[in-house]
C-alpha cells in the first residue's frame, strides 16, 4: 500500500472542506493517509474536522510541533518527515503559503521532495495589480530580497524550470489561461463534501418550517441571505445595512461569530429589523443537504459584498449549483466569473454602486441567467473535480478543459 500525505498549516472556513475530500479520494483508491496540520486549533464550525480526526484509518501529525506552526518548516525537516512515514505522495491543500519551501528544493539536488508532489494553489492573484514601467523597475530591483517567496518568479520562473511541482492545480479560470504550467481544477469541494456526508441531520428541518413561515408573514418582501459564518470580509454588515435600509428581511443561515469586528453596529441593525420581523437566524452551522438547498432556494438572487477578495467563493458556486444569479464584487476570480460567463452582475468595491446595483440586480429576471449558469456549472461538476484530482495523484494526462 503505498502512503500518501496531506500537508496542510490550518484547517479553518475551507481548508477542512478540501482536506476531507482529498482524504475521501486517495482512500478510494487505496492509499494509506496521514494528514499534517494543526488538529489542536478551535474552530467556530469543525464539522467535517471532526470527522477527519475520528478516521482511524487516518494518521494524524500535528504541525504545532514544527517551526511557526509548519510555516516554517525547512527543506531538511520536510524530507525527514516524507522519510519517516515512507510518503510516495504528497498533496499541499494550499500551496500558496509553502512557496519558499517548494524555492528552497533548488538548492538539494538529490535532496529534493520524496515521491509525487501536488500543489492546490488558492490565491496566484499577482497580475490583478497594476505592473507598469515604474513597478516593473521596483519589482526587479527588490527581487534579490524576496526571491525566495516572490508569486510570479516561482509561477513564471522556478517552477517551470526547474520542475518543483509534479502537478500545478489552480482554480482561478483565467490565470490558467495565462500560465502553461498551470491545469483547472474545479472548485466544487463543498458540494463534493456535501454528497459525501450520508448522515442526514433531520433534527434540523425544523428550521425549513420555521424559515417557511417567516416567508409567508413577509410575503412580497425582498429577501437577502447570508450564507456560513458571520465575516466582515465576506460582507455580513454591508447585507445587514441593504436589509435595513430597503426594508427586505434579513436571513442567516450560519453561525454569528461573536468574536468578529466590524465597523458598525451590527447588534443594533439586527435589532431593528428584529423589531419588525424582518430577521431570521439560526446561529447554528446547518449540515443537512435537505436544509442548506431550502435557505439557497428561499431567494431568488444571492449578494455577496467580499471585501478585497481575489480568490473563488465556495458559497457563490453553491447559489449558482442551484440556478441562483449572483452580484459580486468586480474584481478577483469572483468577478471575472461573473462578467465572463454572464453569472449575473457586479459592483465596483472603491464606489457606493452595490446600493446600485443591487437595486438593479433585484429587479432582473433571475431567467435570463439560466442557461448561461447552467453551462458554466457543466464544467463546475464533482465528476469533473474528481476527474482531475485523480489524474492528477495517479499521473494521467487530465482531459478537462475550463469553458471558454
Amino acid at each position: 500500500m503505498k502512503n500518501a500525505l496531506i500537508f496542510s498549516l490550518d484547517f479553518i472556513g475551507h481548508r477542512q472542506i478540501y482536506v476531507f475530500v482529498l482524504s475521501h479520494i486517495l482512500h478510494e483508491l487505496g492509499y494509506k493517509l496521514h494528514i499534517a496540520g494543526n488538529f489542536s486549533e478551535i474552530l467556530n464550525n469543525s464539522f467535517y474536522l471532526d470527522m477527519l480526526k475520528h478516521d482511524e484509518k487516518i494518521l494524524k501529525i500535528n504541525t504545532t510541533e514544527i517551526d511557526d506552526y509548519g510555516l516554517g518548516i525547512s527543506n531538511d525537516a520536510f524530507v525527514n518527515l516524507q522519510n519517516r512515514y515512507n510518503i510516495d505522495l504528497t498533496i499541499f491543500a494550499e500551496a500558496d503559503d509553502h512557496i519558499p519551501l517548494f524555492n528552497s528544493q533548488i538548492f538539494f539536488g538529490k535532496k529534493r521532495f520524496r515521491g509525487r508532489i501536488i500543489g492546490i494553489f488558492l490565491r496566484p492573484n499577482y497580475y490583478n495589480f497594476n505592473f507598469n514601467l515604474i513597478s516593473k523597475i521596483k519589482y526587479i530591483k527588490r527581487l534579490k530580497r524576496i526571491w525566495k517567496s516572490d508569486m510570479r518568479l516561482f509561477y513564471e520562473v522556478l517552477n517551470p524550470h526547474f520542475k518543483l511541482l509534479d502537478v500545478s492545480l489552480f482554480i482561478d479560470d483565467y490565470f490558467v489561461t495565462k500560465n502553461k504550467m498551470a491545469k483547472w481544477l474545479p472548485d466544487v469541494f463543498q458540494q463534493y463534501a456535501d454528497k459525501l456526508v450520508l448522515e442526514e441531520k433531520a433534527e434540523q428541518r425544523t428550521w425549513i418550517k420555521k424559515l417557511e413561515a417567516f416567508k409567508n408573514e413577509n410575503k412580497g418582501s425582498t429577501l437577502i441571505l447570508y450564507f456560513g459564518t458571520a465575516q466582515k470580509r465576506r460582507g455580513y454588515e454591508e447585507l445587514l445595512k441593504l436589509s435595513v435600509e430597503n426594508k427586505a428581511c434579513f436571513i442567516h443561515c450560519g453561525v454569528r461569530n461573536e468574536k468578529e469586528t466590524y465597523n458598525t453596529d451590527t447588534d443594533e441593525l439586527r435589532k431593528i429589523l428584529e423589531v419588525d420581523n424582518r430577521l431570521f437566524e439560526t446561529n447554528e452551522y446547518i449540515a443537512d443537504p435537505v436544509c442548506i438547498e431550502y435557505f439557497f432556494c428561499s431567494v431568488s438572487h444571492l449578494i455577496l459584498p467580499y471585501k478585497n477578495f481575489y480568490g473563488s467563493s465556495g458559497v457563490m458556486l453553491q447559489a449558482l449549483s442551484y440556478n441562483i444569479p449572483v452580484l459580486v464584487p468586480n474584481i478577483g476570480v469572483m468577478g471575472y466569473r461573473t462578467t465572463k460567463y454572464n453569472l449575473g452582475m457586479t459592483f465596483s468595491e472603491k464606489s457606493s454602486s452595490l446600493t446600485e446595483q443591487f437595486n438593479r440586480f433585484k429587479e432582473t429576471p433571475k431567467e435570463i441567467y439560466r442557461d448561461s449558469i447552467e453551462y458554466y456549472m457543466n464544467f463546475q461538476s464533482s465528476d469533473q473535480l474528481k476527474r482531475v484530482l485523480v489524474d492528477a495523484i495517479i499521473g494521467g494526462e487530465s482531459k478537462t478543459v475550463i469553458p471558454l
